[in-house]
């Protein structure tokens, strides 16, 4: 990463005497911008270009080069790669474009560069990507001649426009980068490898991302938990393509579609999504420039009731506290400010307000301990000296140690002063609300750096050898899906309760069971090639007598052969019926992430209700909780209209032993229990159903 970021000496490969190719835009950024080490244009039909000697090859430098900025056409890069490894040349950013992004043979191309890349051990960046800005080391390694200035937040982009996007923003706003890595193709190097270097740069305070995909989910998770501890990390993710639609057989795999994963994968690894260019302006924008809050709540200063109340509201959107002002704060606000003003929070200091009276408003507040950070909102009137209150506001950029934002919400009349609060550094906002939102991401980024600090994650034991030779019988078979007694046979193994139950074969034998079960039970068909019964009328529930189970059990029968007459059929399961709340708890395993557990309402219509949360596994106590609270359905477990609280400590140990099942045997591709019946408190859990699917034959 130092060759990347820090090189002492550069060549630019495909460097072109033509003003408008991007070769010749590459060179000329990297003088403009200031580098001070050493350049070397490439180009084998070139005796100079912009004053700079030029070799026909990297192999005709006489001396080492830390880092090549690759330009040429997309099918003479891999022979430039071959001299590059000759060379020794340990990094290359790939700007050129016409690889796997334009179809097949691009691909193979790609694939071609990358075996020569690994043979000689070089680092790559891109291909098909804008390059590299280091403004701490006066390098523009990009074909952008928007060059930011130098400041604190540092910039990772999948995609070019972005890039483009967020330095003409920079630009307007006055805002200073201190890294912009353009990853394009990720052929290599990518959001994993670019965090681990961040976190210790410390130019860099504010890390901001725009990511479609990643093939190394965990080391993405890794990377970002550990660097989310010092720094805040945003996120913008594009792209809601569902991952588990194109095999699920399960409602679990049905409901995980990526954008859930990677919302979860993003929440666990303390990274903050947003979900427009928009917020993530107005995040990068307060994490740079204003401390974090501290404990307490957010005070509000306007000179406009309105204003003021809607910043209360969306503080209550947005799920932050007002601030309780003491007794002390009231009573100083209220031997200052006029009788009409209100001494509460809001502070209103009403329509005539000048420079001294925000002042003090804010001075007073500011001093209250209950108070965590500032709202300052400022609507214009023919009395208020914009530009005062402005320079007021500014005055305290970089002197408190609590953050203050302004809404100076207008137009015309606000522009002066809203670039007085731009060249201060202060984040200001054209409504309450977007101010709100910036500030509720800082108490989220505090709240998840302090939980991710307890986090442990958590191990059950289970017994393999009986989990193996269930998963071993199936393989051997050639099956890909577990029948629901195998499949509860591992749940079994792993200490999680199911009813009691038997098969049979024939009438007889269900009522058989029946007896010695003890009614009312559950009868179900068994079929290796049946994964949703309720679908094909292979349930019948709350059975109650001998009769009834000799009806049943043919009827069901019957109606599974009409609907799936080449279904094998096993028999038909007869079980103990268990009563309780239904949820849903399942695991589909992510081509990026890996293992993701599912929980919420459970029964037939959870795919309708999709009351449900997903997180990557292995999980923690501490996740394993938030899950469980998460649902909008958690008042039915915890006793809702006078009913008896839920074994909620069983329903977690649930999700817990699943979750270790997953990391135990990772040929399984997806297990589902739905329903799990929730018993009151103190009487466990039953797993009354199991779906399971092998993903891949271990040998």
């Amino acid at each position: 990463m130092r060759e990347l970021f820090e090189p002492d000496s550069i060549a630019v490969i495909g460097a072109a005497r033509e003003e408008t190719k991007v070769g010749h835009i590459v060179l000329k950024n990297l003088i403009d911008a200031g580098f001070q080490g050493r350049l070397y244009p490439i180009n084998p039909k070139a005796e100079e270009i912009i004053g700079l000697k030029c070799y026909k090859t990297v192999l005709e430098v006489p001396d080492g080069i830390d880092l090549a900025v690759v330009c040429v056409p997309s099918p003479f890069v891999p022979r430039v790669m071959e001299d590059t490894g000759k060379k020794g040349i340990k990094v290359a950013i790939i700007i050129s474009a016409g690889f796997r992004e334009t179809g097949k043979v691009g691909a193979e191309l790609e694939r071609q560069v990358g075996d020569i890349a690994k043979q000689y051990g070089i680092r790559v960046l891109g291909p098909n990507c804008l390059g590299v800005i280091n403004t701490q080391w006066g390098m523009n390694a990009t074909f952008t001649n928007n060059y930011p200035n130098k400041g604190s937040i540092a910039i990772s982009s999948q995609s070019g426009a972005i890039c483009s996007t967020l330095l003409d923003w920079a630009s307007q706003i006055k805002v200073g980068f201190s890294k912009f890595v353009s990853v394009g193709n990720k052929l290599d190097l990518d959001e994993a490898d670019l965090l681990r270097y961040l976190r210790e740069d410390e130019a860099t305070r504010v890390i901001g991302i725009y990511i479609e995909g990643t093939d190394r989910g965990t080391e993405f998770m890794k990377e970002a938990l550990l660097t989310s501890a010092s720094k805040p990390i945003l996120a913008l993710k594009a792209g809601r393509t569902s991952t588990g639609a194109k095999a699920a057989s399960s409602h679990t795999g049905a409901l995980s579609g990526s954008d859930r994963v990677y919302d979860a994968a993003l929440s666990q690894s303390g990274v903050i999504r947003v979900k427009t260019i928009e917020e993530l302006f107005d995040l990068l924008l307060v994490f740079s420039n204003t401390p974090l809050p501290r404990p307490g709540g957010v005070a509000i200063v306007t000179n406009a009731g309105g204003l003021g109340v809607l910043a209360a509201d969306a503080c209550g959107d947005y799920g932050l506290t007002m601030a309780s002002f003491t007794a002390e704060t009231v009573a100083t606000l209220k031997s200052y400010l006029p009788e009409e003003a209100n001494f509460y929070n809001p502070v209103d200091v009403i329509g005539d307000a000048n420079t001294d009276r925000y002042q003090f408003a804010i001075q007073t507040v500011k001093k209250d301990p209950n108070v965590s950070s500032i709202v300052v909102l400022l609507a214009p009137t023919d009395l208020v000296d914009i530009r005062s209150v402005a320079g007021l506001i500014a005055g305290y950029s970089g002197k408190v140690d609590l953050p203050i934002v302004g809404a100076f919400v207008g137009g015309q009349d606000m522009a002066e002063g809203v670039a007085l609060l731009r060249k201060a550094g202060v984040p200001n906002f054209d409504s309450p609300d977007r101010a709100v939102r910036a500030l509720a991401s800082m108490y989220e980024y505090n709240l998840a750096k302090s939980t991710n600090k307890t986090k442990q994650a958590l191990h059950y034991e289970g017994d393999k050898i009986t989990a193996r030779a269930v998963l071993d019988a199936v393989i051997k078979e050639g099956r890909l899906s577990l029948t629901e007694a195998e499949g509860k046979r591992i749940l079994k193994a792993y200490g999680i309760q199911v009813p009691a139950a038997g098969l049979a074969m024939n009438e007889d034998q269900a009522v058989s069971l029946a007896e010695s079960i003890g009614y009312p039970v559950v009868l179900k068909i068994e079929s290796p090639d049946i994964a949703h019964k309720t679908d094909v009328g292979g349930v019948a529930v709350n059975v109650g007598a001998v009769e009834e189970v000799r009806k049943q059990y043919n009827s069901i029968l019957v109606r599974v052969r009409s609907r799936m007459p080449n279904a094998r059929i096993d028999g038909i399961s007869v079980e103990k019926m268990f009563a309780g709340r239904e949820v849903i708890v399942g695991m589909v395993r992510d081509d990026q992430f890996g293992p993701v557990m599912t929980f919420g309402l459970g029964g037939i219509f959870v795919e309708i209700m999709k009351d449900v949360v997903q997180r990557v596994v292995p999980l923690s106590e501490l996740e394993i909780g938030q899950m469980v609270r998460s649902i909008k359905a958690y008042p039915i477990l915890t006793g809702a209209r006078g009913k008896k609280p839920a074994d909620i400590a069983a329903l977690k140990e649930v999700i817990g032993r699943v979750a270790q099942i997953a990391i135990d045997f990772p040929e399984i591709a997806e297990f589902e229990i739905n329903p799990v019946i929730v018993g009151d408190e103190g009487q466990g859990c039953c797993a009354v159903d199991a779906l399971a699917t092998i993903r891949r034959v271990v040998k």
